[in-house]
């Protein structure tokens, strides 16, 4: 863990986070010669220290509190229950690689600012952030893959199977080479094994994780990562403002370095940005003037998690990637297949038998039903003795307009993010979902499932949080401009999930991505740093397929 040589070590940028929006900033700044630091909550992780199966909780979730220092943080509140990473390097630790472009009609959708030409704009940085994350088509389509376009052929849209885009080296399995990205100026990889172990840690060098790329050139070119850290309180001071951390692997919340810029981004990921505003505009009052929009619109990106259980102990669905392929049920709709490796089962937890719509009282009463009516099915799908190796999720994803609202609330353990209905609340039952998943356990002769929370809580799960900063006009239609600077307070932005005003139905990182690199390129080069050391530090690309 880096610490800072001295309380007040200015830097030009304090970049909150190191996911998708805070790697991209953070290199393209140090690019142009500034003084940079990333604060980043979590641990920094080589592969050997990844956990060789998700019931190593310890290793594999984020609950500080409990002494677990892993890569997945669950949230789980009243609306919806939150899937997101935790380390250096954020959501690119432990999620499934799936680095997709939004359709064109989702930029139509008029939350996004009508001032900017978005698809038109961002159309160059998809590609920069595409080259950058090593972007290539699974070429891997194995048994998980073929039973899902078994499932697209009964839905009638076997014409939209595709094979995801992925960040993957697929190369030789398990062989080691020098960099094959960045004309040899990158760290070494090796060839994916094809083990299915994307989201809880490769251990083998080939998932292309930020590590590998943003930030790896970021502090080859001076940025300094102080990992542990978690930020707590931005304070406007004369010239920048002064950022107060805390040690989250310490116990009993012990303060951290006082950090100063004289500007900061705020990258911690759609829960972190939200609680870490809400918390110095209501409750430390050092950002009083922050929108009221701050919380508002935020989406799940329209999700529902279920899946299938096969009974056939032959069957080999942990191979391959962890999102290998998917399909379009209809123009609204995004299915894709997902897989965890061979001996990381611990997500069966969640698991209950697929039920039917009901009320918050009618649901989990169906479930029992359900449960018991088909008992002997059940104790047989808990007899299922590797449940990873004989399972298909399916991540469902829309484009249809519901959300939910952040706030600071009330409870035990003090003021606390919590989560309050809209007009438009996201839903728990997905009817295309529902249907997907019955064919999908006819395919595989087992039993499909729902996720706990979406029956007994009729709460969503989602692992692609969106919005609570959104673009706007000015500060009374959203919380930062189009140039991602906060409304009142010159020096402050947002730049990550939080930003993105609407669901946009594919994977989001590739799009945060390409909206951090659009941020970042509206900086000059810094003062005093010439046009020939601009130029010494250009990434020259090659191919590694």
């Amino acid at each position: 863990m880096s610490t800072p040589d001295s309380a007040y070590e200015p830097f030009d940028f304090i970049i909150v986070g190191s996911g998708f929006g805070g790697s991209v900033s953070a290199m393209r700044l140090a690019q142009k010669g500034y003084r940079v630091a990333v604060v980043e909550a979590g641990k920094r992780w080589a592969g050997s220290d990844f956990p060789k199966s998700n019931w190593n909780a310890f290793k594999y979730l984020w609950a500080p509190k409990l002494r677990c220092f892993g890569i997945q943080n669950i949230t789980l509140l009243k609306g919806v229950m939150v899937l997101h990473g935790s380390g250096v390097g954020g959501g690119s630790l432990v999620y499934a690689n799936t680095l997709m472009r939004p359709l064109p009609s989702v930029f139509d959708d008029p939350a996004w600012s009508g001032a900017v030409r978005w698809e038109h704009e961002l159309a160059a940085h998809f590609e920069t952030a595409r080259r950058m994350l090593g972007v290539t088509e699974n070429h891997a389509l194995m048994e998980g893959e073929r039973t899902l376009q078994r499932v697209a052929a009964r839905m009638g849209s076997a014409d939209t199977f595709q094979a995801t885009e992925v960040g993957v080296f697929f190369g030789k399995p398990n062989l080691t080479v020098p960099d094959p990205y960045f004309s040899g100026a990158g760290p070494d990889r090796t060839g994916c094994t094809l083990c299915g172990g994307c989201m809880v840690g490769c251990r083998f060098g080939a998932k292309n994780t930020l590590d590998k790329n943003y930030l790896y050139f970021a502090e080859s070119w001076g940025a300094r990562i102080f990992s542990e850290l978690k930020v707590t309180r931005l304070i406007p001071v004369a010239g920048g403002y002064e950022v107060e951390t805390e040690r989250t692997t310490a116990l009993f919340g012990v303060a951290g370095p006082r950090l100063r810029a004289s500007r900061v981004i705020v990258a911690a990921g759609v829960l972190g940005t939200v609680e870490l505003l809400l918390r110095n505009r209501d409750q430390y009052r050092t950002l009083p003037a922050l929108s009221a929009r701050l919380g508002d619109f935020v989406r799940t990106n329209g999700e529902s998690l279920l899946g299938a259980t096969s009974f056939d102990a032959h069957r080999e669905l942990s191979r391959g990637i962890a999102i290998g392929a998917a399909f379009h049920p209809n123009s609204l709709t995004k299915i894709e297949s997902v897989r965890y490796p061979s001996g990381s089962g611990a997500m069966r937890l969640l698991g209950v038998p697929l039920t039917p719509d009901g009320t918050a009282f009618t649901r989990p009463l169906k479930m029992l039903a359900r449960m018991l009516a088909r008992l002997p099915r059940f104790l047989r799908l808990w007899r299922v003795s590797d449940w990873a190796r004989s399972t298909v999720i399916l991540l469902v994803m829309q484009t249809v307009d519901q959300h939910l609202r952040l706030r600071l609330g009330r409870s035990l353990l003090g003021r606390q993010l919590q989560d309050t209905a809209t007009d438009r609340p996201v839903p728990s039952y997905l009817p295309i979902a529902q249907q997907a998943a019955e064919l999908l356990a006819d395919e595989l002769k087992g039993e499909a499932q729902n996720i706990i929370s979406e029956v007994l809580l009729r709460t969503p799960a989602t692992a692609h949080i969106l919005g609570g900063c959104c673009i706007g006009r000015d500060a009374e239609s959203g919380v930062i401009d189009e140039q991602h600077r906060v409304f009142g307070y010159p020096g402050l932005y947002v730049c990550d999930g939080s930003v993105v005003p609407g669901n946009l139905a594919v994977n989001p990182s590739l799009t945060i991505s390409a909206l951090a690199e659009r941020f970042a390129a509206f900086f000059p080069r810094a003062p005093g740093f010439s046009e020939a050391e601009l130029a010494a530090r250009q990434i020259r690309f090659s191919s590694p397929h």
